[in-house]
């Protein structure tokens, strides 16, 4: 690690902030997929579905993206940030839509069970990033206020 010179260090780092969204993304994912599977495997399993993998594996992938375009943002128009993660809101919602209709139009099996599962995934991931992102807007206006006071 000693060879590497500082600016490529301070590149390949990852923020607190990110560091922090990513493991607690990771940890509701694999929580909410686990109790997902418990209910279709234990409670109905005539209404398992093959494409149910895929749903905590979106919601996980759009979460990434999510928090690599919040980062962005946040270091190069940090003034646009609620605006931006309305944005961003507004594009997933548009796109789980479609993800939604696309499967109804493709793969008509099992819909309903499709349907009402991505939906409790999507209002569990809208939860939590709307939890995590007050707790950092929070944060940072405390840090401000501290600054100020300072």
């Amino acid at each position: 690690m000693r060879f590497i010179k500082n600016e490529d260090r301070q590149r390949m780092s990852i923020s607190k902030t990110k560091l922090n969204y990513l493991s607690a993304l990771a940890s509701v994912t694999c929580i909410t997929a686990a109790l997902g599977a418990l209910v279709f495997y234990f409670l109905l399993p005539e209404h398992y579905f093959n494409w149910y993998p895929f749903i905590p594996i979106y919601f996980f992938v759009l979460g990434v993206f999510s928090i690599y375009m919040f980062d962005a943002c946040r270091k190069h128009m940090p003034k646009k940030l609620v605006l931006f993660h309305l944005a961003l809101k507004i594009i997933r919602m548009i796109f789980s839509v479609f993800i939604l209709v696309l499967y109804c139009l493709a793969v008509r099996d099992h819909i309903r069970e499709f349907m009402v599962t991505f939906i409790i995934f999507y209002l569990v991931n809208l939860v939590f990033e709307s939890w995590f992102f007050l707790a950092f807007e929070c944060n940072r206006k405390r840090k401000k206020e501290n600054v100020k006071i300072a």
